[in-house]
């Protein structure tokens, strides 16, 4: 009896979940490793993540802290992976195939739950193996002062770590694929939460970076250990809850829906609105830069998204108030939150041309008479100038939180030149945020060979957490709250200068090969593995 017939037997599948599951897996199948070729790419994928974390981490970071950043790794990557292939469901064109199957509606959506997470448990096992090599690698280099612990207590911490990883791909897939079932109705509210739990945990990684010696009590093995309860628990709780919402709400919604339909009533008023208040929109560039603007003029015009951002709101008012108290402690948070800003630009390049795209939008977009480099400049102004707007009014009240709470904190930052600490953490993470949304634009470049899509999916996915990690060389502990020297401020105008020069370069060079988009819709993409696992059973 195969492997795949005894998990059959262990999760009770019936013959046609059995059939379903295998059609399912026959997608991932083709990504594993099965010739030399495949091998080495994984291999060098895998060494390309390795030296990015010691580059990234070095000695800096305890071994608790780099299994804990791989924790988060494998819940990002596994959430992110279930949500887009929730997504590609609403807008496959052999939905209504997929949904004519004469078989109960749970055992479609079983059968996409454990072939995701089949694939997501790959994917862990490597983050996991280079987190021990990570360690390794440190501990055969260290000089008796580095933060790895001995060859013991690595593999107890390893061993520890094992079952909360193999808990939080289910937990990460079935909360991505809960998508399937929030696209219409009162389920939208949903999207609130999920985008958050989306965004969040990559705050988490700049709070591990400065917080690890407090956090070092609950990354031991026993933390651990019972962390992997709590996380296998929480993931059945997510599979009846993903199970609920799509089979009773999002399969009908899904057999009703047209694509380029959601929205469509909302978006035309929130036009409107966009239209009205900004007077006329003119021509040229500033057309396409109202144009890009449109699209989140219809976001942030959604009540939830507006209760939402009025809490955040009325929590940043809060924080600030409290934390006139802690200068410092305020100011360490701040660093950690403005991680968030940092990614979301970039997230949203990365994922709107390839949804523009899906959409069979893009032809019509390109066709556009206006050079491609100025299409690209268009958008990257757009989420940026929404990204500061929204961050602005936070900060904004932040500070007024700061100022009433009192005048402890105040006359701590008009001494000693700390008041430049504010404005120097804020540049930092500002450029940070425009190098990694440079970085983002280069995804279109993959397009043109296999080979640069291998090697760039590590140093891409790692730039999203370069503000988390890698900046705080860039902005230390022991910068906050004091006076920042010249060689910092120096350090920073050269940063400055880089970025200035590596955007307009990133831009020309996605604008070069953006086109390849339309013929690596989603739709392609599983017609080309199809064929290949075709060939792959011959």
């Amino acid at each position: 009896m195969s492997a795949g017939d005894r998990m059959r037997e262990r999760l009770r599948l019936e013959p046609a979940d059995k059939a379903l599951l295998m059609l399912e897996w026959r997608a991932y199948r083709t990504m594993l490793p099965r010739d030399a070729a495949s091998f080495a790419y994984w291999g060098l994928a895998l060494v390309a993540l390795l030296v990015a974390s010691l580059i990234c981490f070095g000695d800096g970071f305890s071994a608790q802290s780099i299994f804990a950043l791989g924790a988060l790794l494998v819940f990002l990557i596994a959430m992110y992976t279930g949500g887009g292939m929730a997504m590609t469901v609403w807008e496959n064109g052999f939905r209504e195939w997929w949904l004519g199957l004469p078989v109960p509606r749970s055992s479609l959506v079983k059968a996409k739950l454990i072939a995701a997470c089949g694939i997501q448990y790959v994917a862990a096992a490597g983050i996991w193996l280079v987190c021990i090599g990570h360690g390794v690698v440190l501990l055969a280099v260290q000089d008796g002062t580095g933060k790895m612990p001995g060859g013991g207590e690595l593999a107890v911490l390893a061993l520890a770590h094992a079952p909360l990883y193999a808990a939080l791909v289910p937990l990460g897939t079935f909360a991505g694929y809960s998508l399937l079932g929030m696209y219409y109705g009162w389920r939208r509210w949903l999207l609130v939460p999920w985008i958050v739990v989306t965004i969040l945990p990559f705050g988490l990684f700049g709070l591990l970076s400065s917080l690890e010696k407090a956090a070092a009590p609950y990354l031991g093995a026993g933390r651990i250990v019972q962390y992997a309860i709590g996380g296998a628990l929480l993931a059945a709780a997510a599979y009846r809850f993903c199970l609920w919402l799509a089979v009773r709400y999002g399969i009908p919604d899904l057999a009703r829906h047209r694509p380029g339909s959601f929205g469509f009533g909302s978006g035309r008023r929130a036009r409107k609105t966009a239209a009205f208040e900004s007077g006329r929109i003119g021509t040229g560039f500033a057309a396409l830069y109202a144009l890009e603007r449109s699209r989140y003029a219809y976001w942030s015009s959604l009540k939830p998204v507006r209760l939402v951002y009025a809490g955040f709101l009325l929590l940043a008012g809060v924080g600030g108030y409290l934390g006139a108290r802690e200068p410092l402690v305020t100011l360490s948070a701040l660093r950690a939150m403005l991680v968030i800003p940092c990614i979301v630009p970039s997230l949203a390049i990365a994922i709107q041309t390839s949804h523009d795209a899906n959409k069979r939008r893009l032809e019509w977009w390109l066709g556009l008479p206006y050079p491609r480099h100025r299409l690209l400049l268009a958008r990257f102004l757009a989420v940026w100038a929404f990204v500061l707007r929204a961050s602005g009014g936070l900060l904004a009240i932040l500070a007024a939180g700061f100022a009433l709470g009192g005048s402890a904190g105040l006359d701590y930052f008009s001494h000693g030149g700390r008041i430049g600490s504010i404005f120097y953490v804020l540049a930092a993470y500002f450029l940070c945020g425009l190098f990694v949304s440079a970085i983002a634009f280069l995804q279109t470049c993959t397009l043109r060979s296999s080979l640069l899509g291998w090697l760039y999916f590590p140093v891409g996915f790692a730039a999203y957490f370069l503000p988390g990690t890698a900046m705080r060389w860039a902005v230390p502990e022991t910068l906050l709250g004091g006076q920042i020297g010249t060689a910092y401020w120096i350090a920073l105008a050269a940063g400055a200068a880089l970025v200035i020069a590596v955007v307009p370069l990133s831009i020309r060079m996605s604008a070069k090969w953006v086109h390849l988009y339309v013929f690596n819709t989603t739709e392609d993409r599983l017609r080309r593995r199809g064929e290949q696992a075709f060939k792959f059973r011959s």
